[in-house]
Order: C-alpha cells, then structure tokens, then sequence
C-alpha cells in the first residue's frame, strides 16, 4: 500500500491510455492526447488534462517488460558466461541465473520454487566447469547451493555451528534448520581448492527463546548477530573457522591461491575507519597481521610476492571513498603512490595481472573505461571497446578470458567477451532487457565554467523540434554528494524525453571521477557552490538550446533530493520541484541515520558547528519556498530517514508553500530509489505509483496548472 500524506492509504496501478506520440519514429502513447486530438497531435505537456494524467504506458511497460542484469561470472574455458538477472517487477523482480555463450541461445537455469523468496544470487561456476553455485533461500534457509550443468537438483552446502563453537560443513543430506550458518558470500581461491565463505551466525538459543516471550530489548551499541569467516573445502563441504580478532569485513585471494587477505573493521561509527588486515594460510589457517592504513583497501600481493598493492585514502583533503592507488616494497617497508592528483576516481576492485599490472575499470568524467595500470610507474592505458560505460568485469582462475557489461546512452545493458585482455570483444546474446520498440535519445555533453571549475552535463533533447521552439527543461541531480552521473542507458531519461522534455543531469562539484580537488570541492559548503553550478549550467542551456525558461523543473533523490530542498528556498525559476528521500536537517539527520561518518567530513559533528550546519540544511531557508514540492520516500529508509520528508512536509504546510508527501510502506532507501529509477522493483505497484505522480505533477506545473500536486496526492486504485 501507499501512503499518501494526510489523505487516505489505497493500492495503486496505472491506468491504460490511448492515443500516441510519434517519438523518433516509435509510438509512445499518451493519455490526455487519447483524449483531445488524432494520434499525431501535440504533446500533453503542452495543454494537460488532469482527468487523465494518471498514466502513461511506458510506466505500466517498466512493470511488465523491464529487466535487469546485475552481474557476471566466467567459465573456466573461458566460453561462456553466468549472468544474474532479475524478472520484471510484475513476475516479482527476483533475481535469477542465466547461461550466455557465443553462438548460442541464453538459458535460464535457476528458478525460484513456489513458497520460496529472493531468487538466486552470486553465482560462480565450479573450478572443473561442471556445475554452477549460488546463494538462495529454501525451505526457509539460506544456503549455499551447487548446480549440475548437465541436468539434476541443486545441492546445498549445510553448515552447522554449536552453541561450543563446533563447526561441520557437508554437501547435501537431509535438511537441518537448527544452528545453521546463512552465507552472505563466498570466493574460490584461484585454483579452486577452497571456499572463503561469510555467513551470520546461528541465533543464541537464549536470544530466541527471549524474542519468543517478548523479552526483546537489546543493547543499540552491541548487535546479537555477527558475520563470520569459513574456509570450506571445495570437494568435500569440510568446514572450518577462520579465527581473527575484530569485526570481519571482506577477504581476497592472491593471485596463486598461496594466501588470503582478510580484512576486519570494528564498523565503528564513533571512530571511523580502523580496518586490520591479517594474511591468512588457507590449510593451516594461521593469520599474520600486516602493517597497512587503516583506511587501506583492495589489499593484494603483487606476482613474485615482494609487493603488496593497495587503494588509501587521497592525499588531497576529500571525503571518504576517495582512493589514491600504493605499492608497498616488503622488503624495505615503503610505500609509493602511483596515483597524486588523478583525473578520476580509483576503484577498490582489481585484477593483478601475470606482469603485475593491474586490470580495472577506472569512472573518469561521464565514463567508466577498462584500463591497464601500471603498478610500477602508475601509468594508464585505456582499453574502449565501443561504448562510454564498462562494469562488471569478471575473469576466471587463469585469466583465460574476460567478460564485462557495456552500456551506452542508446545502448542498454549488453554482455561483451573477450579471449585477452584489452582485445576487441564479441558480443553474447542475452534476454532483452527493455522493450525493444522504446525510443533511444543520445545524449550530448556539455560544460561550462563555475567559480573556478569546469563543470560537466549530460543533455538530452526531443528529436525533431520544430525550428523555433523551445522546450520545456528537466534538470536532475545525483545521489552522493560523492556520487556521479554516467553517459549509460536510463530508463528513466528516456521516459522524461519521451514526454516532450529536455533533460540535463549536471556532475556538479562534490561528484566522484574528477579526480580529488573536484570531489572536495563542496566541503563545508553543500548548498552553495554546488548550487551555483547547478543554476549556471541552467542560465547555460537558456542561451545555447531552445529551452522554455518559463517552463523548468528539478528532480532528484538522496542527495539529489537534499539539493531540491536547498533549491526550493533559493529560487523560484523552476515550477516544479521533486524530492526523493532527502536530507532536510543536517542535525536531525545526524542524530537519526545509519551512520554518520561520511557525513561529519563535510562539516565535522553538528553540535561543534551549529551555525555551519544550519546554514547546510535546507529547512534553513524554507520560509522563502513557493515552488509546487513533491516529496517521496520510503517507510523504512535509514540512510535519509522518514523524518527529514516530515520535517519538510510540516514546515511548507505552515509556511502556505504547495506540497504533497508520499510515503511507500516496507521500502528503504534503495527501494524507492530505484523507482525514482525507473528500474525493476520487487513491489509490484510502488514504482509504477511512483512515476504516475511524479510525472503527472510535472506535466500539470509545466503546463500552468493552478494545483499541480492535484494529481500527486490523488490515490488511484488498481484496475
């Protein structure tokens, strides 16, 4: 169900309309034009219905015909290929594996069973080839499970732990539910001997029995349930504890398989960062601590085993996540960046290659580039296959082969293969993910200068605007702030296109890829250089495309959605502002959130800076709103929790600004985020309730519509 603010709770759905818009030459049908003219007339952007701004027929289409592709795994021949992807919202939205190779047609060969949720995640093929293992819930237990590829039943991994500490591990054999160990992942060694698998402990019988009577208080500083690391034998299920002092937090194999790299992190949010890393013998289980950063990452030795390679913390003032990239001589205790000042942002995950070199997927400006780094000189040699956006790039135990998804602004998620690295790849076949009669609008960068920095855009324009014309303008910010937009394929862009809409989303300062100066650049300061860039760009368009001034919206979710706030109460050019999960009262939002030490970087702990913090906080200035405000959010979000939309609902409310608040019941911060997306949902109606009131808001304001948010707060039934 939806909650809508103040008005009622009601299950919805869209409405099927008639009529179409002719977009490039594909048919996208619109409602208030079924309704006014012939199948060619104007958009109803341009003179809205509210009667009939209900739905759209791409939005009931991202329900029925979206999927997603959300991973990879390689053979180890190197011919074929394990993708996770999910079912559309419709069928549930669950995850399921699929077997892609070339010359071949796409098999699904994971099904989620009747009773059973969450489909099957993180699937790998067996070091010989012959089967296939993933993560799933059966009978209500949570389990690692091996597949046969030449047909039969999967076969579970049952791990077991005493209240002692006893721990046995064994391949099938009848279902035990009690002290059982639930996996949350696991990694092959190289060459396939063992399993690194984490999992949760099982319950405390006391614990339970406590739950059961109601006597359920906990202690908020001390959770009851840890995650801890198994090291399994691949052949026989034997399992054994890998004991270390700390929190465990993550673990990578080296290239030979000699050793493991464990990481533990007490996850304090009072401290911070203060990760211990410990090289660990998998037959032994013997642990060395090593002296690395505590803020250190993507530890691994180097072939030869004289070095270690690492990502730290920038040297540059900027928040966290910024990673310069280090080589450490064992023998003499040295460390080197190789990475001062880079124009980009260095990922934590990496392959070391049989030179030493590094193989990687680098975010720079609006791509994501496969590259060869150098782990000598630091230098980078770029790998383009075609498309501005590389993720996912798996390889196998002798890196054999690579495999990767590439996506581009009119290319939706495509599954690329290649015998060597940085060889020209072939393309696999896979299910289709969007409908393919949707329009696809490429994208055009744009940039322009702000106090001192070049700041960049992705524009999208209608095709076939008529000489003369101007349109109306849809700015989107980002997440983050230490978050980006990439030149992919969106859904949701070509949703907003589709409706008559320019659409620009601005990497303003503050965002990832740019390298450190950049990412810092809003440091104590969010709310206001940000927000000049985001209003240059705008005066930016105004002068070079034919954008309708008088007809501009903003939208945006989490951060993006905390700049529409900051928006609202600094300008009224825009006519219709929509917030997502945002973040109103820098205090409260300290004192509430799930954790808070990214967040103290960019203005240190509330209490100390009061005024600096207030000044940051958009309900700051919302006596001086008057833009229409739709906000969105989800129920059980911990990042931006459901008190900062509340804040902000109240205050406009009795300050006589136009809002509406819509809340989504049993959905957390990336539930409704994804949405505000336009991606696949496991709830079957909220992201298509979603986009009928926001898009519906929109075309009311940008149409002049005397109450807007009409149509927002109206909770329409499922047909």
């Amino acid at each position: 169900m939806i909650l809508n603010h103040k008005t009622s709770i009601g299950r919805v759905a869209a409405r099927r309309a008639g009529a179409a818009l002719l977009l490039a030459g594909v048919a996208i049908a619109t409602p208030a034009a079924a309704q006014t003219a012939p199948a060619a007339a104007s958009h109803s952007a341009t003179n809205p219905s509210p009667a009939v701004l209900a739905a759209f027929p791409m939005n009931d289409e991202i329900r029925t015909k979206v999927r997603a592709m959300r991973g990879l795994a390689l053979s180890p021949d190197g011919k074929s290929v394990l993708a996770s992807i999910t079912d559309t919202t419709a069928e549930g939205g669950l995850p399921h594996l699929w077997l892609l190779a070339q010359g071949a047609k796409p098999r699904q060969l994971t099904f989620t069973r009747s009773g059973d949720r969450g489909g099957e995640a993180s699937g790998q093929f067996s070091p010989d080839g012959k089967s296939v293992l993933f993560l799933a819930g059966r009978d209500s237990v949570r389990s690692l499970f091996r597949l046969p590829l030449a047909g039969g039943e999967p076969e579970r991994l049952q791990i077991t732990k005493t209240q002692a500490g006893e721990v046995t591990g064994v391949w099938g054999g009848a279902l035990k539910k009690d002290n059982v160990v639930s996996p949350g992942g696991y990694a092959f060694s190289p060459d396939g001997r063992y399993l690194a698998l984490w999992g949760e402990d099982p319950e405390d019988p006391a614990i339970k029995a406590r739950k059961e009577r109601k006597d359920d208080g906990y202690n908020h500083e001390e959770p009851e349930s840890h995650t801890f690391l198994y090291m399994v034998d691949f052949t026989t299920g034997a399992t054994r504890p890998v004991k270390l002092d700390g929190k465990f937090a993550s673990v990578s194999w080296s290239y030979d398989s000699a050793d493991m790299i464990v990481t533990t992190d007490p996850r304090s949010d009072l401290t911070g960062p203060d990760s211990s890393f410990w090289q660990v013998n998998p037959d032994t289980l013997a642990a060395t601590k090593l002296d690395l950063p505590k803020t250190a990452g993507g530890v691994t030795f180097l072939p030869g085993r004289k070095r270690l390679v690492y990502t730290n913390q920038c040297l540059e003032d900027s928040p966290p996540r910024c990673n310069d990239l280090y080589v450490k001589d064992l023998a003499t205790g040295q460390a080197k960046n190789l990475t001062p000042g880079f124009d980009g942002d260095i990922p934590e995950n990496y392959t070391v290659l049989p030179s030493g070199d590094l193989a990687l997927a680098i975010p720079t400006h609006m791509r994501t580039r496969l590259a060869t780094l150098s782990t000598t000189t630091g230098a980078v040699t770029w790998h383009d296959f075609g498309l501005p956006v590389a993720g996912s790039l798996v390889t196998n135990g002798k890196l054999s082969a690579w495999a990767f998804i590439g996506t581009g602004p009119t290319d939706p998620s495509t599954v690329f293969l290649t015998p060597k690295w940085g060889a020209k790849p072939v393309t696999l076949d896979a299910p289709a993910l969007m409908p393919s009669t949707w329009a696809k609008v490429p994208s055009k960068l744009v940039t322009w200068q702000n106090e001192g920095l070049t700041i960049e855009g992705m524009l999208y324009m209608p095709p076939n605007i008529a000489p003369g014309t101007k349109v109306p303008l849809i700015l989107s910010i980002h997440g983050g702030p230490a978050g980006r937009f990439q030149d992919d394929y969106s859904a949701a862009i070509q949703m907003l296109v589709a409706e008559g809409w320019a659409v620009m989303q601005p990497n303003i300062r503050g965002s990832t890829g740019y390298g450190a100066k950049f990412l810092g650049a809003n440091k104590n300061d969010l709310g206001g250089a940000d927000f000049r860039d985001i209003m240059a760009g705008v005066d930016m368009l105004i002068k070079d495309y034919p954008v309708d001034e008088s007809k501009m919206a903003l939208i945006g979710y989490s951060y993006g959605g905390e700049m529409a706030g900051f928006v609202v109460g600094k300008t009224d050019r825009f006519k219709a502002i929509v917030s997502g999960a945002p973040v109103i009262n820098q205090f409260s939002e300290y004192g509430t959130e799930r954790g808070t030490f990214y967040d103290r970087w960019y203005y240190g702990r509330p209490w100390d800076h009061f005024a600096d913090v207030w000044r940051q906080s958009p309900i700051s200035t919302v006596m001086n709103a008057k833009t229409p405000f739709l906000l969105l959010q989800g129920e059980e979000d911990v990042t931006d929790p459901l008190g900062q939309s509340l804040e902000m609902w109240r205050a406009l409310k009795q300050y006589g600004a136009p809002v509406a608040l819509i809340v989504y019941p049993r959905e957390g911060h990336g539930e409704t985020g994804g949405s505000f997306r336009s991606l696949v949902s496991q709830e079957p109606w909220h992201g298509i309730d979603l986009r009928r009131r926001m898009f519906g808001f929109l075309r009311a304001a940008l149409a002049g519509e005397p109450d807007p948010l009409a149509i927002a707060r109206k909770d329409v039934p499922t047909p």
